[in-house]
């Protein structure tokens, strides 16, 4: 799919579907009787009527239309002005890639300038049209081999037109970076999509390799040999019960922006997960194969840093294994020795997405960061508690925290901050080891995180993202079909695109 952005104009080529937004109620039609007459009064007897209203998502259209540049015009209900915020701008920018889709409008045309309001910028909205026309013609159909049946084609390109000439500029500049922030977070969902028999540990290495190439990024991935002289046991008893290896892959950006600090991302990257002896349900025990989320949104993130040239030095770490019972798996009631030397009893091996990031944790010490942000698809719990709305955000730093719920408000990938007191650490405190790897069937997210903090390194700022029930959806969504979503790009890209010293709290 091709965005463009241009002057309106009465000599463009001609396109198969012209939008124009509709606020309800709004009473001043000079625009729409400017660019079409002719449908603007039969807009306005539908209007008079009630046939059409302006609610959101409602659609009047015609083919009888004075506007030639288009084969059919329509508008497109917005809902009430005053409601026009961020989050409902980017469901009627996928209500028009659904439209057109509807009507296999391959060109469309979007007149930007009707979907302003007060509280939304004609550069905002630029780069929400950009964001969403892309994220919402999103498909992954390559192991289909009959598509037949299949919905129809999504648009081949939508040109946004405007009045607004002296903005041209700052909005296009807006639209590429939409555009190489939207092909991150699809190079995220074609990743994440993948079976578990196709992106296993290795083959997701080579992935990484190749973004690594392509992006120039410094990329080093340690094996089995190299985890076990490392003592990597987290990661190891994870996935001792695969015939597949697991793989530690590690990115680095920007190393000549060391001297301004280092930012550490690491990701959760269980290639599949049958919960090992602790063996999960069978239903929909096939979406495990998004266990990878994490580590993935780190890995697209870390392509991106380079497209947007931050001036950052950053280091992307994915502990990758697949949690399985084939040959000799772990058995709850053993005891592992971490990276940091800890020792933990493996109560439940379904919980195993903490133990390799415990040892990543640990790792990231390394590098000295001034900060640490960790994505994964961590426990039940958060996605029972929030479905597929949020996720849940935990840490030792408030000020980071804050900024990261503010990035995902901005970028529509929300976080809902939860309790991270000293008091849930006695749930998993062990009587035959350091701790133990679950707790008492309570406050689940919570405590997994609390688990997680006994492996950063100290005095490090530090933030959780349990992203279990926004990784993948199940059902079509205005910006994303049924599968996965991608999330962590979009936050991680706003809060490292605005990083300073005033992002954390400096460790006492």
């Amino acid at each position: 799919m091709k965005v463009s952005l241009t002057n309106l104009t009465k000599s463009a080529p001609k396109a198969d579907l012209f939008v124009i937004g509709y606020f309800k109620g709004e009473k001043d039609l000079t625009a729409l009787r400017k660019i079409d007459p002719v449908f603007a009064k039969a807009a306005e007897a539908a209007i008079a009527k009630k046939i059409f209203s302006g609610k959101a998502g409602e659609v009047f259209s015609s083919f009888q239309t004075g506007y030639r540049q288009a084969s059919e015009t329509a508008l497109l209900g917005l809902g009430g002005k005053k409601d026009l915020k961020v989050a409902s701008l980017r469901k009627a920018v996928g209500s028009v890639v659904a439209l057109a889709s509807g009507k296999k409008a391959a060109k469309v045309r979007v007149f930007l300038d009707s979907f302003l309001t007060d509280t939304v910028s004609a550069e905002q909205a630029a780069g929400i049209f950009t964001e969403i026309s892309f994220l919402a013609s999103y498909r992954f159909d390559k192991y289909k081999t009959q598509k037949k049946n299949e919905p129809a084609k999504t648009p081949a390109s939508i040109e946004l037109v405007t009045e607004q000439k002296e903005a041209v500029k700052e909005m296009r500049s807006v639209m590429v970076r939409s555009g190489k922030i939207s092909a991150a977070v699809l190079l995220a969902r074609d990743l994440n999509n993948e079976p578990g028999n196709i992106m296993n540990p290795p083959r997701l290495a080579q992935e990484a390799k190749k973004i690594a190439a392509e992006k120039k990024l410094s990329c080093q991935v340690f094996g089995l040999a190299e985890l076990k002289k490392m003592g990597m046991n987290g990661i190891l008893a994870v996935n001792q019960g695969s015939p597949t290896p697991p793989v530690l892959i590690a990115l680095e950006y920007g190393i000549e922006h060391k001297d301004k600090g280092t930012v550490c991302l690491i990701g959760k990257g269980v290639t599949f997960d049958t919960g090992g002896i602790s063996i999960k349900p069978s239903k929909s025990m096939e979406e495990m194969k998004y266990d990878k989320s994490g580590a993935i949104a780190v890995i697209a993130t870390m392509a991106l840093a380079a497209e947007l040239k931050l001036p950052l030095h950053i280091v992307g770490l994915a502990p990758c294994v697949e949690n399985n019972v084939a040959n000799d798996p772990q058995r709850p009631g053993d005891i592992i020795k971490m990276f940091n030397g800890k020792t933990v009893e493996v109560m439940n091996t379904d919980a195993e997405g903490r133990l390799i990031l415990a040892d990543a944790l640990s790792y990231a010490a390394k590098y000295e960061p001034q900060a640490i942000l960790d994505a994964a698809t961590l426990t039940g719990m958060c996605h029972h508690t929030f479905g597929d709305k949020t996720s849940g955000i935990l840490g030792n730093d408030q000020k980071l925290i804050d900024g990261i719920v503010k990035a995902g408000e901005k970028t529509g990938e929300r976080c809902w901050q939860l309790p991270l007191w000293e008091e849930y650490g006695e749930c998993i405190k062990s009587h035959h080891s350091d701790l133990k790897n679950v707790g008492d069937g309570y406050a689940g997210t919570i405590t997994a995180t609390m688990f997680l903090k006994e492996f950063v390194p100290a005095k490090t700022p530090w933030v959780h993202l349990d992203i279990a029930g926004v990784a993948n959806i199940t059902q079509n969504r205005f910006d994303c079909p049924k599968g996965a979503t991608g999330y962590g790009v979009r936050l991680f890209a706003e809060i490292l695109s605005n990083w300073g010293p005033e992002s954390f709290s400096k460790a006492e």
